[in-house]
């Protein structure tokens, strides 16, 4: 996101923040800021949390997942896959497709078994995924649709806002989000058979059923209402940064952008492209060195770093966490005794996304002023002259 800005009304809203604390009313804060983000998000309701991972994992308490039940996700990031393993239910990991680094809706389709219960997918780098086919895939089938909206706040498909075509969806306010308030995150539920359940979970307090405090606490509810107004010259500016990246590139065949479909307005988490150098005798490692001479030294290569766990960079599903999937030490979820499937995290699982995350090159566009964007622009477009 592009460079924040704090002043007297973060500094107004922590007085309120104090005074409500004192009197033990800082959660009217977390409604208000519930209040706010519903009103930009067409009236939906909305469930102010400590993190997006939480928002994540609500929907599918609330649903009832659990042992022996399958959630399709996608195996670029791993949060979907672990808030299936909170519930002791089994991830299954379904393909990308190999232009918009989205999940893929032809393989969600070839993953769906009698234990699916939902499906996961994430709005990478602020694009939105082929919603539309996957929410049609899933009333076929009777499945709910969980959209992480983690990188895509603000972001639109046909001029509608990601996080409105799900049952649920889950946001974030972590570090380097389009809003940031360190941590944080809220979940939308659309799907109103849903909304008494997940008030009659009591955050804090005595639950009627056994549930997780994920309630967000008034401190950051009163930044974020805070930052909430600068949300879309935030992304507004992430835009336009990704956009110098896209224009540095050109037509170079060493790289290929993510391609943003044309009913999709991004709002430019990160800016990604895949690194084909390959095909033309061009070294990856070289081509990361030279860049970083000439000065990008803010790009990464793939989404998941080198020598993470000893692992070249790899889909998630090839991490400890997934090769070897004990979430409670007795074998579950993949072991246990009502589990009926197969669980896969094989070499070919998801060909695309194994030939994309190692090539995944990318920055996110956070916290960076224009002067430090020219640099890094032009770093990108010396590279790419000097392999010409």
């Amino acid at each position: 996101m592009a460079k924040r800005s704090y002043g007297n009304e973060e500094l107004a809203m922590l007085v309120r923040w104090l005074e409500a604390n004192d009197d033990s009313k800082s959660e009217l804060l977390v409604k208000e800021l519930a209040g706010v983000i519903s009103a930009s998000l067409a009236g939906r309701h909305v469930a102010p949390t400590n993190s997006a991972m939480a928002a994540l994992h609500l929907p599918l308490q609330l649903i009832g997942v659990g042992p022996g039940d399958e959630v399709i996700v996608d195996p670029i990031v791993t949060f979907a896959g672990l808030a299936v393993m909170y519930q002791n239910a089994v991830p299954v990991f379904a393909d990308i497709e190999p232009d918009t680094f989205n999940i893929s809706p032809a393989s969600v389709r070839q993953r769906i078994t009698p234990r699916t219960r939902a499906i996961i997918c994430t709005h990478h780098f602020g694009s939105i995924c082929a919603i539309d086919e996957i929410v049609s895939i899933a009333k076929e089938s009777g499945l709910i649709v969980i959209e992480d909206c983690s990188h895509a706040l603000r972001a639109t498909h046909r001029g509608i806002h990601a996080g409105l075509f799900g049952d649920f969806a889950a946001f974030s306010f972590n570090h380097r989000k389009q809003l940031s308030t360190g941590q944080g995150g809220f979940l939308v539920v659309n799907n109103t058979e849903y909304v008494e359940k997940l008030t009659r979970r009591a955050f804090g307090r005595i639950p009627e059923s056994l549930s997780w405090n994920y309630q967000m606490s008034g401190i950051i509810a009163a930044i974020a209402l805070a930052q909430w107004p600068r949300v879309e010259g935030y992304v507004a500016q992430d835009m336009e940064y990704s956009r110098l990246y896209s224009a540095a590139v050109g037509g170079s065949p060493l790289l290929a952008p993510q391609r943003l479909p044309q009913e999709n307005v991004s709002s430019a988490h990160v800016w990604a492209a895949v690194f084909k150098g390959d095909e033309y005798g061009v070294n990856y490692d070289d081509f990361i060195r030279t860049l970083r001479g000439f000065g990008g030294d803010y790009f990464l290569p793939s989404f998941i770093p080198t020598g993470t766990f000893g692992l070249p960079p790899s889909p998630v599903y090839k991490y400890p966490v997934f090769r070897e999937p004990v979430a409670y030490g007795v074998g579950c979820p993949v072991r246990c005794p009502l589990y009926e499937g197969t669980y896969d995290t094989s070499d070919g699982l998801c060909v695309n996304a194994e030939y994309v995350v190692p090539r995944l090159l990318n920055t996110v566009l956070s916290p960076l002023t224009p002067e430090r964007m020219s640099i890094y622009v032009e770093a990108l477009h010396q590279t790419l002259r000097y392999y010409a």
